[in-house]
C-alpha cells in the first residue's frame, strides 16, 4: 500500500515538474539566428558601400580643390594688373581734327601771318603798289593755304600725342608681362594674356591716328594742287578770251584801207 502511494507521489511530482519546463523548437531558433546574421551582414555591406561613396566624394573634392589651385577661380580674379589702365587708354580720344574741321577753321589771316616758327617769311596782310599805295590782301584767297598749314600742324600734334601714348602703353605691356610670368594659375594667365592682347590692339589703333592725320594732310594738298590747276586753267581761258576780244577791238579801231590810192590829176 505504501508502495502504491509512493508511485502516485512520484507521478504527481514528475507531472508538476513537466508542467514547469518551457518547450522550444530548435529549428525555429536556428532560422531566427540565421535571419539575424543576414541582417547584420546586410548592415555591414550597406555601411561599406556608404564608406566607399564617402571616399569617392572625398577624392572628387580633392580633385576639384587641386583643379582650382592649378587653374584658379576666374570669379575671384577681379583685379588684374593693367586692366583698368587698358580701359582708361581705350576711352582716351586723340587730339587729331577731322578734314572738315581743318577746312572750316582755316583763316586767310592765319596763312598770311604764319611763318612756321621762323622757317618761312610771312606774306603780310597788306602790300604796297609801285605807286606807293598800301592795299589789303584778299584774305579769302589764302584760306586753302591755311588749311594745309593746319593739316601740317595737326599731323605734328597727332604724332607727338601718339608717341607719348605709345611710350605709356609699352611700359604697361612690360608691367603686365612681368605679372604674367609670375602668375600661378591658368585663370590668371588667361586674363593677363587678354590684357596684353588689348594693349597690342590699342597700339595698332593709335598708329592709325597718325595714318589718318597724314592722309588728311595729303588730301588737302591734293585739293590745293587741283585748285591751283583749276585757277590756272580759268586764267588761261580768260586770257584767251581777253586776247580775242582785244584783237577784235584792234581790228575795228585800225582797219586797213585796201582801196587803191587815188592820185590827183591836173
Amino acid at each position: 500500500m505504501k508502495a502504491i502511494h509512493a508511485l502516485i507521489f512520484l507521478a504527481g511530482a514528475t507531472g508538476a515538474a513537466h508542467a514547469q519546463v518551457v518547450v522550444t523548437n530548435p529549428i525555429s531558433d536556428v532560422l531566427f539566428e540565421v535571419a539575424h546574421i543576414e541582417d547584420i551582414a546586410k548592415t555591414v555591406e550597406m555601411i561599406n558601400n556608404q564608406v566607399q561613396q564617402i571616399n569617392a566624394l572625398t577624392q572628387q573634392l580633392q580633385q576639384i580643390q587641386a583643379y582650382v589651385k592649378a587653374f584658379g577661380d576666374p570669379e575671384q580674379l577681379l583685379s588684374i594688373v593693367g586692366a583698368d589702365a587698358l580701359i582708361e587708354s581705350l576711352n582716351t580720344s586723340g587730339v587729331g581734327q577731322t578734314l572738315g574741321e581743318l577746312q572750316n577753321l582755316a583763316s586767310g589771316v592765319e596763312a598770311l601771318t604764319n611763318n612756321a616758327n621762323g622757317l618761312y617769311q610771312s606774306i603780310g596782310q597788306t602790300f604796297t603798289t609801285p605807286g606807293g599805295y598800301e592795299l589789303p590782301r584778299a584774305e579769302e584767297l589764302y584760306r586753302k593755304f591755311a588749311a594745309s598749314q593746319r593739316a601740317t600742324t595737326n599731323f605734328q600734334s597727332v604724332y607727338d600725342d601718339v608717341s607719348q601714348r605709345r611710350g605709356v602703353l609699352k611700359g604697361r605691356i612690360a608691367d603686365t608681362t612681368q605679372q604674367l610670368q609670375a602668375s600661378t594659375t591658368d585663370a590668371e594667365t588667361q586674363k593677363l594674356a587678354g590684357v596684353i592682347t588689348g594693349y597690342n590692339a590699342e597700339l595698332a589703333a593709335i598708329d592709325k591716328e597718325v595714318d589718318q592725320a597724314l592722309a588728311e594732310s595729303l588730301v588737302l594738298d591734293m585739293q590745293n594742287q587741283a585748285d591751283r590747276e583749276k585757277q590756272e586753267q580759268a586764267r588761261k581761258e580768260e586770257r584767251m578770251a581777253e586776247f580775242s576780244e582785244a584783237m577784235r577791238n584792234y581790228s575795228q579801231a585800225f582797219r586797213i584801207n585796201d582801196a587803191p590810192p587815188v592820185f590827183p590829176t591836173r
